[in-house]
């Protein structure tokens, strides 16, 4: 069986079970919008009602002394979702077994002199992991650590090429003018989107790299990435941000607590 024929069969497996709900709760779900689908007014009223549902059963369940369980959907910017929180999330699970998490990342738009708006859909997701400096509106902010840059390359290369960031063009100017030191280093020839291409072709040898500490514990403390400059604070934080409805969860007010202890901000 071909790929298409495969995902023809799950289209058509889909779109029969939600005209069957449609049809048992007497309602229309979904209404077709080009080649896209969206929720109609009454669907959107039903999800948000069955999200509360669930959050109740969940808190109940608590209440009685029963475990913790259910989905918590997180999101979070892409380079600290790979290089920061996913190697830690076996011990969640550890601690947490019968809770599950869904982790997808989040677009954020980091440009220097831009503020830090919200992006992303809170009532999508239970709990979020970004930048910034705090003070996002209707949400609940904790501050988790304070942004650290620092300047590495791989031990084994010579090559003095930067390696840019694309959306923080003034990062490396900012860093050399807070060392004070001259590194002599060559244009960036190579511009990365996200923190973690930057990483990967540092450890490559492509060049030197600055990068959040914090994403880099680990290479520096296995020395595959060795510094070439002092540690300076950016002038940012990463925060955990949360609805009220999301934190009334004790799932996701477990993730929270956790995330915090990961931090060592508990």
């Amino acid at each position: 069986m071909g790929q298409h024929s495969r995902i023809w069969r799950w289209e058509s497996a889909l779109s029969g079970r939600i005209q069957g709900l449609e049809r048992d709760l007497g309602i229309v779900l979904f209404a077709r919008r080009g080649r896209s689908i969206a929720l109609t007014e009454e669907g959107a009223k039903l999800a948000k009602a069955t999200r509360a549902s669930v959050s109740l059963i969940e808190t109940t369940r608590h209440d009685l002394g029963g475990v913790l369980s259910g989905t918590v959907r997180v999101g979070v910017v892409p380079s600290l979702g790979s290089c920061w929180l996913t190697p830690r999330l076996a011990n969640f699970c550890e601690q947490h077994p019968e809770i599950r998490l869904r982790v997808e990342t989040i677009d954020a738009d980091f440009r220097e002199g831009h503020k830090y708006p919200v992006t992303w859909d809170p009532s999508m997701l239970d709990v979020v992991i970004t930048r910034g400096h705090g003070g996002w509106r209707s949400l609940t902010a904790t501050k988790l650590f304070d942004e650290v840059m620092i300047a590495v390359q791989s031990p084994d290369s010579n090559s003095r090429v930067k390696l840019g960031h694309s959306t923080r063009t003034g990062a490396w100017q900012a860093y050399l003018d807070e060392i004070s030191t001259d590194l002599a280093l060559e244009p960036a020839s190579l511009v990365f989107e996200h923190f973690q291409m930057i990483v990967e072709a540092a450890r490559a040898g492509a060049g030197v790299g600055l990068v959040p500490m914090a994403l880099i514990s680990s290479d520096l403390a296995l020395k595959r990435l060795v510094p070439c400059g002092k540690p300076v604070p950016s002038g940012t934080a990463y925060y955990v941000l949360s609805s009220e409805r999301s934190t009334s969860r004790p799932s996701t007010t477990a993730f929270i607590q956790w995330v915090k202890e990961a931090a060592g901000n508990a």
